[in-house]
């Protein structure tokens, strides 16, 4: 597996993890835009990487996720506060481990969460995107 399918791969298991805990019956998809059949729902993207030169002999790789949530519910006031009830349960399964198990060293969630329609083939959603920077020192 390569460093960036692993890193979405454990923060898939965490945030699956969290709302096992919470008993909250949602499904995380590790790819954005793909047949979703259960609501409500989130998925994952990997939207860029960068190697920021840190020194010499201290390579880093930073990578820029897409947390996407989705709701199908029509009215527009229900499906806000669904997406704000499951944006804060992201975030705290995310702030339980920035390490994501130790696949990487740090992770920062963008302070600013996007909402409104998604476009999910031939349906109009609600839903709402959080913006994840993780970094990772690599060899």
């Amino acid at each position: 597996m390569s460093i960036y399918s692993d890193t979405k791969d454990a923060l898939k298991s965490q945030l699956e993890a969290h709302f096992d805990t919470l008993n909250y019956p949602i499904e995380v998809h590790p790819l954005p835009y793909q047949d979703i059949l259960n609501f409500p729902a989130i998925s994952l993207e990997l939207t860029g990487r960068r190697k920021p030169k840190r020194g010499v002999g201290v390579r880093q790789l930073e990578m820029t996720f897409n947390v996407w949530v989705y709701t199908n519910i029509l009215d527009e006031e229900e499906a806000e506060e669904q997406c704000l009830e499951i944006v804060e349960m992201v975030e705290q399964a995310i702030e339980l481990d920035k390490t994501l198990g130790g696949v990487s060293h740090y992770l920062s969630i963008d302070d600013e969460v996007e909402f409104g329609t998604v476009e999910q083939g031939q349906d109009f959603l609600q839903g709402a995107r959080i913006s994840l920077v993780v970094q990772k020192r690599v060899p």
